[in-house]
């Protein structure tokens, strides 16, 4: 086992600290943009939003709160003893790769503006920030993906080899992006330590995650091409096969059942996103409550300050567009 002993004692104590339901409430019933982001200073999470007045104070905060847990994650990074656990962790943390590949991926296929497209990244950033804002800007996608490959990302070299030949819209690229990053993450967790096969297991639930949502964007239609992700435990390539070709209801009750995540949660790409990434922060917290000198505990941990992030910018944006404030709690605690 890791000595995480120190590392995880520390976590504890942050844990106690995450915004929750009642933050959110009292965040939402503040009257004004200032008053919010005010409460949101005090709050742990939000110890860096700037004071200072800016040309768009909810991007400025969420970077603020993004910087704040990309930091944090350095810092738990810094304090895990160990070449072996370090090493896993570092592996997770570059998970993010691939969400952030995503992500400018859909933002210059959308035509968002690149500040816009920046602020919608993962907290822990693997790439280096003037790659990310030169692809973010650029006029097409395969422009974005060269943009991220010159800067150094191996996912995008990955999407920019599946760029020929590719199927219209961007679930092949989305595919080759998960499957390299899957596959980088589980070639690194090799071994039958236990920190290695707690982070194996997050890897397959990733894959089978991958390979859900990959079932539900099909909606019924049979794949031209093998799109699975290898790696994931729950199906393997002929149940998946079958699974897209009985159609858009069996498939998406065969991913409620798996994962389990509610049915209706599934019916949109987005909800349906959120759902099996939550399943899966869920399996590596209760990894966490029954190994707690392991390597889950700093994994669930940053995991929740990932969500908190999320929520907090969520109901900053939601307020902001003066959308009912029980409706978007109904979003914040699904």
């Amino acid at each position: 086992m890791a000595r995480l002993d120190q590392a995880n004692a520390r976590i504890g104590a942050r844990r106690a600290r995450l915004a929750g339901v009642h933050a959110l409430r009292e965040l939402l019933a503040r009257p004004s943009l200032e008053s919010r982001l005010e409460l949101l200073r005090a709050l742990p999470a939000g110890a860096g939003v700037p004071r200072e007045p800016a040309e768009d104070p909810l991007a400025g905060a969420e970077r603020a709160l993004r910087a704040r847990l990309r930091g944090e994650a350095r810092e738990l990074l810094g304090r895990v003893e160990g070449r072996r656990p370090r090493a896993l962790l570092a592996a997770w943390l570059a998970l993010d790769e691939a969400a952030e590949v995503k992500a400018v991926l859909r933002g210059v296929a959308a035509g968002a503006a690149f500040d816009r497209t920046l602020a919608g990244f993962p907290a822990a950033t693997a790439l280096p920030a003037e790659a990310l804002r030169l692809a973010a800007a650029a006029s097409s996608v395969e422009a974005a993906v060269a943009a991220l490959r010159d800067g150094g990302s191996g996912i995008a070299a990955a999407v920019a080899e599946a760029l020929p030949g590719a199927e219209p819209g961007l679930l092949p690229l989305e595919i080759a992006a998960d499957r390299a990053a899957i596959a980088r993450a589980a070639h690194a967790c090799r071994g039958a330590r236990e920190d290695a096969r707690i982070l194996a297991r997050h890897v397959a639930d990733l894959a089978d995650a991958r390979n859900a949502a990959t079932l539900l964007a099909l909606d019924g239609a049979a794949p031209a091409a093998p799109p699975w992700v290898p790696g994931g435990k729950r199906w393997d390539e002929a149940a998946l096969d079958a699974l897209a070709r009985a159609g858009r209801e069996p498939a998406r009750a065969a991913v409620a059942r798996a994962f389990p995540v509610r049915p209706e949660e599934l019916a949109e790409p987005a909800a349906a996103e959120c759902a099996l990434a939550r399943a899966c922060t869920a399996a590596l917290a209760r990894e966490a409550r029954l190994r707690p000198l392991s390597l889950a505990v700093p994994l669930a941990y940053l995991a929740a300050r990932r969500d908190e992030v999320r929520r907090l910018a969520l109901a900053l944006r939601g307020a902001a567009l003066e959308l009912p404030a029980e409706a978007l709690l109904d979003l914040l605690e699904a």
